[in-house]
């Protein structure tokens, strides 16, 4: 399919699930919200056609899970193992990612842990940062999810730092558009938590969808810019 296609899917998304919220109807997510990991592979795969197949492997894996998390999640009204189980999927989707960046950092030359050995207090905002929200959230966990959100927020905190350390990845915009996405999936999920496990967050499901849709977007596209050699 041609890439502009899957451009035009995922602005029919993002469109599909922003009414869904604003005109409280529940049913567009189960038509929109699949559709967001679904056109956003589909351009990654369309416009990346020279990629290798371990590149394939872990880009799959990421947006496979991804979906599998979005897909789960929209049932979490009806059990909360739905919500264990897209909490699962994300986590995952988030190792998937690691690796994936981790690969492009390969295939542009960049040595591991270069920009985090030179600066190492990034290491330390990450850790605080983890540690704060951890421990607001702690109190009102039960002892599975104790367990689960400390391992789910690991991945999800080394998912972003990786992303930061494919500083010095051509273009530019590359690294820019990834890390930026990734600290939006972070904000994403700390208002998800926040908001289910320690206070109402007003205009919740605005926040969590509009930065979680730009994450997964900025995070795409950054690395097609890497494997195409655009901008």
């Amino acid at each position: 399919m041609n890439k502009k296609v899957f451009f035009f899917l995922f602005i029919l998304s993002v469109t599909g699930v922003f009414a869904g919220i604003i005109f409280h109807e529940k049913w567009f997510d189960f038509i929109f919200k699949p559709l967001i990991m679904i056109s956003l592979g589909g351009m990654f795969f369309s416009e990346t056609t020279g990629i290798s197949v371990r590149t394939k492997v872990f880009a799959g894996w990421a947006f496979l899970f991804s979906l599998l998390g979005d897909t789960f999640l929209m049932f979490t009204g009806k059990n909360q193992l739905f919500f264990m189980a897209g909490l699962g999927s994300f986590l995952i989707s988030q190792i998937g990612y690691i690796f994936l960046f981790q690969h492009s950092n390969k295939i542009a030359g960049i040595q591991s842990w270069s920009f985090l050995k030179q600066y190492p207090g990034w290491l330390f905002l990450y850790f605080l940062y983890g540690n704060l929200v951890y421990f607001l959230l702690f109190p009102n966990l039960d002892s599975i999810l104790k367990v689960a959100v400390f391992i789910y927020m690991v991945a999800l905190l080394g998912m972003s730092v990786m992303a930061l350390n494919r500083k010095g990845t051509k273009p530019e915009k590359s690294f820019w558009f990834v890390f930026i996405g990734s600290l939006l999936f972070v904000i994403s999920d700390s208002v998800i938590a926040i908001n289910k496990f320690l206070q109402p967050v007003p205009f919740d499901g605005l926040i969590v969808m509009s930065t979680y849709m730009a994450a997964q977007f900025l995070i795409v596209r950054g690395l097609i810019l890497q494997f195409t050699k655009k901008g």
